[in-house]
């Protein structure tokens, strides 16, 4: 896949607009958090809050109540791959803050040894969080459009021998992402797409991968984190925003390396 950087871009001067309605899952911790709190930031209307871990989807809440306010934010508890779940958080949040007009599909696990669950919760959980957004924004059920963000993987555009069905997940990210970014149907509706892909960052994904082969491939994935380099979350946030913010990354899939930094393709 051939790639070309991406012209500079001022992350911290630009300002979301301000009737911006966010729904993250995956964000009780890690990369899903920090997006929660980028966005927030930024002078977010609201943000919804929603993860499968309900204890720590209440702390990170109380810390952000803490910080923004109570009405800038909340949590639902959501299985990502049960439809109505997220539906029920859509409609939470609209009861909230106002229609949803920004989708964060964040939730996902690295687990090579359960390949069901792996897919379940990566592909089937975007999908799910995908077409609610879309039921939700689309301007024939009454939406005002709005746009959504996948996070895939740099697994998700090359090989990843240690982590295949990890990477399968991912590629599939990217394909509907692309896919429906490409629908025009969609777009004269005004809803927008975006994939960001980044290279391994420092979360909880990395401590404890339930891998085939555990020593092999861990070795192997250290080999790889030694050569790309490890990823800060605020390098990852950054990316994100950009994503978020820059209409001109709209449908493309956006890459993220320690090493070139952010491409397109």
């Amino acid at each position: 896949m051939s790639t070309r950087a991406v012209p500079a871009f001022d992350v911290s001067a630009a300002m979301l607009p301000s009737d911006t309605v966010a729904v993250i899952t995956g964000s009780a911790d890690g990369l899903g958090k920090a997006f929660a709190k980028a966005l927030l930031q930024k002078s977010a209307k609201g943000v919804c809050l929603s993860d499968v871990n309900e204890e720590r989807g209440k702390i990170t809440l109380q810390e952000f109540v803490k910080e923004f306010g109570e009405d800038r934010v909340t949590f639902m508890k959501c299985d990502v791959t049960v439809p109505a779940d997220i539906e029920a958080v859509f409609v939470k949040a609209k009861a909230r803050f106002g229609p949803v007009n920004l989708m964060v599909n964040n939730a996902g696990i690295l687990n090579e040894t359960k390949p069901d669950l792996c897919i379940d919760v990566n592909v089937k959980g975007t999908t799910n969080g995908t077409f609610t957004a879309i039921k939700f924004m689309g301007s024939e059920s009454g939406g005002e459009g709005g746009k959504i963000i996948n996070i895939s993987s740099l697994a998700g555009v090359g090989p990843a021998p240690f982590m295949p069905v990890y990477a399968t997940t991912k590629h599939a990210i990217v394909g509907l992402t692309k896919s429906l970014a490409a629908d025009t149907r969609l777009r004269d509706q005004g809803i927008t797409f975006g994939v960001l892909c980044s290279a391994f960052a420092k979360t909880s994904l990395i401590d404890n991968p339930a891998f085939r082969h555990p020593e092999e491939d861990l070795r192997m994935a250290h080999a790889v984190m030694a050569k790309q380099g490890v990823l800060e979350i605020s390098e990852v946030t950054d990316a994100f925003l950009r994503l978020v913010l820059d209409e001109s990354l709209s449908g493309k899939v956006v890459i993220l390396t320690k090493a070139a930094g952010l491409s397109v393709a």
